[in-house]
């Protein structure tokens, strides 16, 4: 009785890799203090950032009272705290920039969000940030979340 629960555990995850869910079990998903964005992919956001968020956002750290939300203060932190990241992901790529909303390719919105993450001194490290909704929909914005 017992000796095929080794292979029917087998079969299931052989199933689950075949459907194509995340690689990592519930213990092994990233956190943003893993460093799951690259510098480089951090300083594409910076550019972008500038060129399209910062007429609205201003300086991803500067307090300016006319302008939009900053996105690296504690209320920011705090907004985001028990989301995640692909809730942040869908709002840039559907909502912003604000004057030319769902113009941003998926990419240039996780270097976009690689920026966020680095002004919210979250570390830089070897991953490149994905692009896909559902893989950052299990990454929590606040570390230990």
């Amino acid at each position: 009785m017992f000796a095929s629960r080794p292979v029917a555990t087998l079969a299931v995850v052989g199933v689950l890799v075949a459907i194509g869910l995340p690689r990592w079990s519930v213990a092994q998903i990233p956190s943003v203090a893993d460093g799951i964005y690259t510098s480089e992919q951090a300083d594409r956001g910076a550019e972008l950032y500038d060129g399209q968020c910062i007429a609205c956002h201003g300086s991803i750290n500067q307090l300016i009272p006319e302008m939009a939300t900053l996105l690296a203060d504690h209320t920011f932190r705090a907004r985001w705290e028990q989301r995640s990241l692909g809730e942040l992901f869908d709002l840039i790529q559907v909502e912003m920039p604000q004057d030319s909303p769902g113009s941003l390719a998926d990419s240039e919105v996780a270097d976009v969000l690689a920026f966020i993450l680095r002004g919210n001194r979250r570390p830089e490290g070897q991953l490149v940030l994905s692009s896909d909704s559902a893989v950052l929909a299990e990454i929590p914005f606040a570390p230990g979340s």
